[in-house]
């Protein structure tokens, strides 16, 4: 199979991952903090990829730095570090975007991060996407101008409704700093392997999520108020792990745009998951789907 192709089925792969991980995240909401949702979200994601990493590299047991030391180059630290300190803070603007406003209203708000990589992207990694990408991109976007047309507001287009909206706002600051995150994550994967960045990356932002919820106010969840985070940070850990190695193989935008697919994916269960109404949204995601192509065309 063409390898480009097989790398366009990963990053796909990862959307439906992403996918999981936004209907978990949603449910987990309703049933634990913020903090305690962050905490286990990704510490079952570090702790699945350590196992992947102990799998994959065996010598991790007997001599974990000098095998760390072997599979990283220069800058590796310096990269594993921002991009932490980024996907906290991002998270966390996540989780209260979910926890404010149903799943399929903001879930499609991710889809601004590929605009918002046409100008880091060229900035971070040198990359510039052709026309037909372009178009692709910008045509994704589109769509959720669209989730709310068949609503009875008037309008054929209504952006308005998201910026209005409190959880909204929170989910536009996460697509923000993921337009950073997601060249850092290719510098990342250069300056290592796929598998040992993300690894890396989600032991690091698990530390974090661990310490950032143990210095607030607290108290200790039941493990069953969690299951749903469990699962949107295992499901996290698997699409990240296929959406750092689909990153070796195409532009980055491309790959990023095509796992924001999550955001159909999302609208579309979100009725029968979580019993959400989801009214006209499905018209703003077909376009998105035909964006999707359009990249996916555009990859020649």
């Amino acid at each position: 199979m063409d390898l480009a192709l097989l790398a366009l089925l990963a990053a796909l792969f990862s959307a439906l991952c992403q996918s999981v991980t936004d209907l978990g995240t949603k449910a987990a909401t309703r049933m634990a903090d913020d903090r305690a949702i962050l905490a286990a979200q990704w510490g079952s994601a570090a702790l699945l990829l350590a196992i992947a990493c102990c799998v994959i590299y065996p010598d991790f047991l007997n001599a974990p730095i000098a095998t760390m030391h072997s599979l990283t180059q220069p800058g590796f630290w310096t990269l594993l570090a921002w991009s932490s300190a980024l996907n906290v803070t991002a998270y966390a603007f996540y989780i209260r975007g979910f926890r404010l406003s149903d799943a399929s209203l903001v879930a499609p708000l991710v889809l601004l991060t590929p605009v918002l990589m046409l100008v880091t992207s060229p900035i971070m990694t040198g990359e510039h996407a052709p026309p037909l990408g372009m178009i692709g991109v910008l045509f994704t976007v589109l769509g959720v101008g669209l989730l709310d047309a068949n609503r009875a507001n008037g309008k054929r287009f209504n952006f308005s409704v998201f910026v209005k909206d409190a959880g909204a706002r929170y989910m536009l600051a996460t697509a923000a700093v993921w337009s950073i995150t997601a060249n850092i994550d290719k510098l990342g994967v250069k300056a290592s392997t796929p598998l040992i960045w993300i690894a890396s990356l989600c032991c690091v932002i698990a530390l974090c999520s661990v310490a950032y919820w143990a210095v607030g106010a607290r108290q200790i969840p039941r493990l069953g108020a969690l299951r749903y985070a469990v699962i949107a940070g295992s499901a996290l850990s698997i699409g990240t792990a296929v959406q750092m190695w689909a990153l070796t193989i195409l532009f980055t935008p491309y790959v990023i745009a095509i796992k924001r697919l999550s955001a159909l994916f999302t609208v579309l269960a979100s009725s029968r998951v979580l019993k959400e109404e989801t009214g006209g949204r499905l018209l703003g995601a077909a376009v998105m789907l035909a964006g999707a192509v359009m990249i996916a065309l555009a990859r020649a």
